[in-house]
């Protein structure tokens, strides 16, 4: 996710030092331990948690990954283990059935979620914090975070059960980048649910960079699509610039949270905001429409009844047990 700007570490290589990101040096500089993205992961997973309990997410299995992810969960910062050093985290740990996360405890610390087979296809929820570069990028390095991010979202996946959920923060190149290829592969196996694109924090060294909040539901065998168009990108106009935006934002531009300005190639630029309390509430508010929209298109948990709707009558789905769910089928 994003991250506030850093002293630059020497293991942490930048656009003067390599002209583009491995995953190794990617995952270096996921900035663990930044107090400010550990309060923007905590204020997501505050306002997320409802949405997802009114789609039926309300029990079985959750696994998270990220530098936060602990605080994605919704679990309060001031609950870390004092004396942890911060680090990569991935987790698995059962729901618990009524909000209070603090009730969540942290298990299976260390190796990483996609290279366990026992949980590939058996998460009901996964949570994904993922790490970017915080600086400026060349159009090299954009196109290293975009396909970082979207290994990543396509792992949020392959975690997934039929009809499960993913969660991911990630750089905004991720659904901006020019390249549709990562994104296509994801529509085939996945659902978009939603996305919200949150701006920086204002800070003495400039602005951060914006990121976005992207939920993923695993269509299940033989099922349409139909969540949310996100493969393209649009021009759309800016005062008198053009500038390009992913396809789902262009239909839903009050899930862009702050003001837009015509950036440098085309891009678009988020002004930073510094009340974070009207943030929180614009987070809240557009979670709901999130979840409204998702109940009509039946991006629902399964075994989730939905109210009715003109267009779509009211269906119950038989809820498979964990045992009975099919093998992965998603390859990275």
């Amino acid at each position: 996710m994003r991250h506030t700007t850093t002293s630059t570490q020497a293991s942490t290589p930048g656009p003067a030092q390599s002209s583009a990101w491995t995953p190794a040096a990617l995952r270096r500089a996921m900035g663990a331990g930044d107090p400010a993205a550990l309060a923007d992961a905590w204020q997501v997973g505050r306002y997320l948690w409802p949405a997802l309990r009114a789609l039926g997410y309300d029990g079985g299995y959750l696994g998270r990954r990220g530098a936060n992810s602990d605080a994605l969960a919704g679990r309060p910062p001031h609950l870390r283990t004092l004396g942890t050093p911060p680090g990569y985290l991935s987790f698995v740990a059962m729901l618990p059935p009524a909000p209070g996360h603090d009730r969540i405890r942290l298990h299976r610390q260390g190796a990483d979620l996609p290279r366990l087979p026992e949980h590939r296809g058996q998460l009901d929820v996964v949570l994904q914090d993922v790490p970017f570069k915080q600086s400026p990028a060349t159009a090299q390095q954009a196109q290293a975070l975009a396909e970082y991010g979207t290994k990543a979202l396509t792992e949020g996946v392959v975690l997934s059960a039929r009809g499960g959920i993913s969660v991911s923060l990630v750089h905004t190149q991720v659904l901006d980048s020019p390249d549709p290829t990562g994104r296509k592969r994801l529509a085939r196996q996945a659902d978009l649910v939603g996305a919200l694109r949150l701006p920086p924090r204002p800070g003495p060294d400039g602005a951060g960079v914006p990121f976005d909040v992207v939920l993923l539901r695993r269509r299940s065998s033989g099922a349409r699509g139909t969540g949310h168009p996100f493969t393209d990108i649009c021009a759309v106009p800016l005062g008198d610039q053009l500038v390009t935006v992913n396809e789902y934002f262009t239909t839903h531009p009050d899930h862009v949270l702050s003001r837009v300005l015509p950036g440098p190639g085309g891009s678009a630029l988020l002004v930073p905001e510094a009340d974070r309390a009207r943030l929180g509430r614009r987070i809240q508010e557009a979670f709901t429409r999130i979840g409204g929209t998702a109940t009509q298109r039946r991006l629902t948990a399964p075994g989730f009844l939905s109210p009715p709707t003109p267009d779509l009558p009211s269906t119950q789905d038989a809820r498979r047990p964990a045992d009975a769910r099919p093998h992965d089928d998603v390859h990275l």
